[in-house]
């Protein structure tokens, strides 16, 4: 591995982690979790598929990989070997063998020579689901509206008040109903590759610290496999694994069309789209890092 070429991972899928270098080692034999605080070792058993599928574990593992040596001609022999991990460590050590088994091919200008299923580098500008981050900052901005008001005094203003507040806890609702199980779209705008675009399904959880605003309009590099490549006529659809989806695509853009018009008209919301044309990528990402 190269040591001046260390990556900090903001993003981190570590069941994939887990697997991909489970595959490459021959098999873990035993995974723990080792308590900082103390000089214990807390085993994970049966919870590590839970955890790691589920939420990842930012802590110190102890790892135990299991392997075939040579000892002569006629027979070999077992071997375990233990390391003591972070999640860091076992990204950039399943980044350097995937690299140095040429594995892994990097976004340019065009996407030619990529295939759905290989894996992939990009770099680029990083954006949460439009539509999302659109509704986000609304809510932000009637509570803040809300708290400064107050309840008030009089009929009128408590009557309003009530009114704002249901409407706050509509649009959550409706906000939540755009995270499926915790997954949204983030967005990548291609470094150097002009209107090229991936899309990248992530879990809130698989954030460190579970906080995606560090990412936001950075430049960072992505490492995933592509699950689907769109030309120039090509789309995805940022709706498609919501109840939203169940929409016609050309309602859909007449609601858009209007909420657009009337939005822009009080405060500088950008334009929403819940379509990506091609050309782009649909990249299950494992990490973002730097």
């Amino acid at each position: 591995m190269n040591k001046h070429s260390l990556e900090i991972p903001l993003y981190l899928n570590q069941k994939i982690v887990f697997d991909l270098l489970a595959s490459i080692n021959d098999g873990f034999t035993q995974v723990t979790k080792l308590k900082t605080t103390s000089a214990t070792e807390g085993n994970l058993g049966g919870t590590i598929e839970a955890d790691l599928g589920n939420k990842n574990i930012f802590a110190l593992l102890g790892v135990k990989l299991k392997g075939k040596a040579d000892v002569g001609h006629n027979r070999e022999d077992n071997k375990e070997q233990e390391k003591i991990h972070t999640p860091s460590s076992l990204f950039n050590n399943l980044k350097d063998r995937l690299f140095k088994e040429k594995m892994v091919k990097k976004v340019t200008n065009n996407f030619k020579d990529i295939q759905a299923g290989e894996f992939v580098e990009i770099t680029g500008v990083l954006k949460i689901n439009p539509l999302i981050s659109t509704m986000e900052n609304m809510i932000h901005l009637m509570e803040l509206a809300t708290a400064m008001n107050g309840d008030g005094t009089g009929k009128k203003a408590k009557q309003q008040n009530l009114e704002d507040k249901t409407t706050i806890n509509q649009m959550k609702a409706f906000t939540n109903g755009l995270k499926v199980d915790g997954m949204v779209d983030m967005i990548c705008e291609l470094d150097g590759f002009s209107d090229g675009k991936a899309v990248l399904p992530i879990y809130m959880d698989y954030f460190f610290n579970g906080n995606s605003g560090e990412v936001i309009d950075g430049k960072f590099k992505v490492l995933g496999k592509v699950a689907k490549i769109c030309d120039g006529n090509g789309k995805i659809d940022l709706l498609r694994n919501t109840s939203l989806s169940l929409f016609k695509e050309n309602i859909l853009g007449k609601l858009l069309k209007v909420f657009n018009d009337e939005l822009n008209q009080d405060i500088n919301a950008g334009q929403i789209e819940t379509i990506i044309k091609g050309p782009a990528l649909l990249i299950i990402p494992i990490a973002i890092y730097l």
